[in-house]
Parts: C-alpha cells; sequence; structure tokens
C-alpha cells in the first residue's frame, strides 16, 4: 500500500476554497480531463466521463462540511489501482490563506510503487496547481 499527495498553499480563504472543492460532483470545474460527472444513489456515487470517452465509477465514503474534507473509493475504471481511497482537503492556514491536498492510498496493479508513486504524484500536484492558479485568479 503507498500513499500519494499533492498539496499546496492558496492565498484565498478556506472557505472559498472548499466552495470549489468540496462538492463531490465538481471534477470537470478543476480537472481539465474531466468532461462530466453524474450523482447516483442519492448523491453517494459520482460517474465520471474524461475528454476520451472513459467512465470512472467512484463512491463517496465520508464527507465533513466542517472540517472541510471528503473521502471516496475507486470502483471502476482504468486505473491500474486495487483498495483506492482518495481524499481531497481543505484547511486554514491563516487569514486569508489556506492548504488544499488530494492524494490517496492504494495498492498498485501491473506497476511498481515507484512508478506509481510518480504517476499519481504528478497528476494530483497538478491538479492543485491549476486549482491555486483558477482560486487566486478569482480573488
Amino acid at each position: 500500500m503507498i500513499n500519494v499527495s499533492g498539496q499546496i498553499e492558496v492565498g484565498v480563504a478556506a472557505e472559498t476554497a472548499w466552495k470549489l472543492l468540496g462538492g463531490f460532483d465538481n471534477l470537470p470545474v478543476w480537472i481539465g480531463m474531466i468532461e462530466s460527472s453524474v450523482l447516483e444513489e442519492g448523491g453517494r456515487v459520482r460517474r465520471l466521463t474524461t475528454r476520451d470517452g472513459t467512465v470512472i465509477v467512484e463512491r463517496l465514503l465520508t464527507f465533513s462540511e466542517q472540517e472541510r474534507c471528503y473521502t471516496y473509493s475507486y470502483v471502476e475504471g482504468p486505473d491500474p489501482v486495487k483498495d483506492y481511497v482518495g481524499e481531497v482537503r481543505v484547511r486554514e492556514t491563516g487569514a486569508g490563506t489556506c492548504l488544499i491536498s488530494w492524494g490517496s492510498r492504494f495498492e498498485p496493479v501491473g506497476l511498481s510503487e515507484d512508478e506509481a508513486q510518480a504517476r499519481y504524484a504528478a497528476a494530483y500536484g497538478g491538479a492543485v496547481a491549476h486549482v491555486k492558479d483558477m482560486l487566486e485568479k478569482r480573488v
């Protein structure tokens, strides 16, 4: 089992960042490769479709508005993982600043732990950097 994450300090209030990141079906807004997100099972499952038509299904495990955090599991899709649990979190770090993080723990399938670590660290790091740009340009 490996743990991978990307995190970045952002120059906006945690509440502002959470408005973007806290929606379980908001991935198309902040991840360019995701074309659409459809909620199922009363909002507990999201069916994501990528720009190339690939479908990814994820299940919401926990959600805390107060802690500005949610976790989810990977149900179906092309990623070479098993026992995947992801987490999106926003932490207040000061007046008008916050730390956003996106990460996961999982068992890689068909690739080494080092390869998986590098692949997912790049994906998460790129995504949180994009979110930082989006949020700071809005201010």
